[in-house]
Parts: structure tokens; sequence; C-alpha cells
């Protein structure tokens, strides 16, 4: 199947474990996966405060700490939850048809 317009196919949802920072790249823009409970959420990967690869962070319930200086971002609205960063995450629409993840080219 082709992807959804706009989207671009990046892993089987089988394929993502549970509680797992996932990195990926759309046209060499680094993004990350999140699954939480079974949800799926795509976001930027890197810190919006300073040039660090999420991807390398910790995942502690729905926050993202960034691996740098441990700006907090919560994966399922990209927004920042304690500092240093000031700026929300990037977030993106993703499918799920036939157990292909697909993920927009463009943020929300």
């Amino acid at each position: 199947m082709a992807a959804p317009e706009g989207f671009v196919a990046v892993k089987r949802y089988e394929d993502i474990p549970e509680g797992a920072i996932v990195p990926f790249e759309v046209e060499g823009d680094e993004r990350i996966l999140v699954k939480l409970n079974g949800n799926l959420y795509a976001l930027g990967g890197i810190c919006t405060h300073e040039y660090a690869e999420l991807a390398e962070g910790d995942l502690e319930d729905s926050i993202l700490y960034c691996p740098l200086h441990g700006s907090g971002f919560d994966v399922q609205t990209g927004r920042v939850t304690s500092l240093p960063a000031t700026q929300p995450l990037p977030v993106y629409d993703l499918r799920v048809v036939d157990g292909i993840v697909y993920v927009a080219r463009e943020p929300r």
C-alpha cells in the first residue's frame, strides 16, 4: 500500500517496544516515536533548548527528559514541562495502516 498523502512509512507497529524512544528520520529531519500504553506519539527528535538527540533521553511516565540539560517534554502534546527549554517540540500526526506506522511530513 502507498503511504497516505502527506505521510511517510516509518516502521511496523509491532517493532516499536512499549516505553521505548525510537529515532527515525524524514528527509534528514530527526524525529522520535514513543509508545505509551499502546498509543504512539511522533515528535521532533532534537531538543528545542540546545542541540541534543532526544532518543538518548529518559522517559518517565509521559515526560521525556533531554540528555543534555534535563529539559522535560510531554510526549503526548510536545509541551515543555521543565526548563531550560521554553519552546515545545513539534508534534506529528500519525496513522497505522495494515500494521505500518505512517508519520506526517509536516508538524501539526
